[in-house]
């Protein structure tokens, strides 16, 4: 199995969750591979529980998250996105996005 990588984590969320509409990957683990965060806007999660939102995230990454020390998420959707956004550090919103 190849490890775990932001590059990877990006390109399977863009493949599979749909309406993904911002995609921002951060390593925290050091360029490990073992620990992340995730900030995602899709319409997918209007209408959706946070707690719900973060399983719909772990089914869709479930073989990543088997090599995964730790993960963080924030899941919001587009209407809350431009709302946080703003309050966000300037270096996350630089990280690559899709």
């Amino acid at each position: 199995m190849a490890s775990v990588t932001k590059e990877s984590l990006s390109k399977a969320l863009a493949e599979r969750l749909k309406g993904l509409e911002q995609c921002i990957v951060v390593d925290t683990s050091g360029g490990c591979g073992s620990a992340f965060e995730l900030y995602l806007v899709s319409k997918e999660f209007d209408g959706v529980s946070l707690l719900e939102r973060h399983r719909m995230v772990q089914n869709l990454l479930k073989e990543e998250i088997k090599q995964i020390h730790a993960l963080s998420m924030k899941t919001w959707t587009p209407e809350q996105w431009s709302k946080k956004k703003q309050k966000l550090p300037k270096e996350l919103l630089d990280e690559k996005q899709s």
